[in-house]
């Protein structure tokens, strides 16, 4: 379950960051673009859009910072669901790996008490329904 947790929230920043950072060049490339086109009619903008938005969903997910990230996330779903077929429990901690990775990542945490007794919370939470298991 920690493996799950491990998984699931470290990658979840990973995530985050990988895809501000492709929409962040995607939408400088597509500035230049946009003020080449801008004799186009309305029906082939509308579609050129369309294709637009498509080539750029298909270039961020072969971006390394995105489809690596998203493999090892898939990875902890995969783990999760074998644990479910082999136990009674169904609960993971991936919220403190989330917040560990994101403040090795130097993200700003808006209510960092408020956080921190929270991932608390939750870790005492699943401590107490995995030793009553037992």
């Amino acid at each position: 379950m920690v493996l799950v947790g491990v998984l699931w929230g470290c990658t979840n920043p990973l995530l985050r960051k990988g895809s501000e950072e492709v929409t962040a060049s995607s939408s400088s490339s597509s500035s230049s673009s946009s003020s080449s086109s801008s004799s186009t009619s309305p029906k082939s903008s509308k579609s050129e859009g369309k294709y637009t938005s498509i080539i750029e969903a298909l270039k961020s997910f072969l971006n390394i910072k995105v489809w690596l990230p998203y493999v090892i996330n898939q990875s902890g779903s995969v783990v999760f669901y074998i644990l479910l077929a082999n136990s009674n429990i169904s609960m993971a901690v991936p919220i403190l790996f989330s917040f560990l990775t994101s403040s090795l990542l130097g993200e700003p945490i808006e209510k960092p008490f408020q956080t921190i007794l929270g991932a608390s919370l939750i870790l005492i939470g699943v401590t107490i329904c995995v030793s009553s298991q037992e």
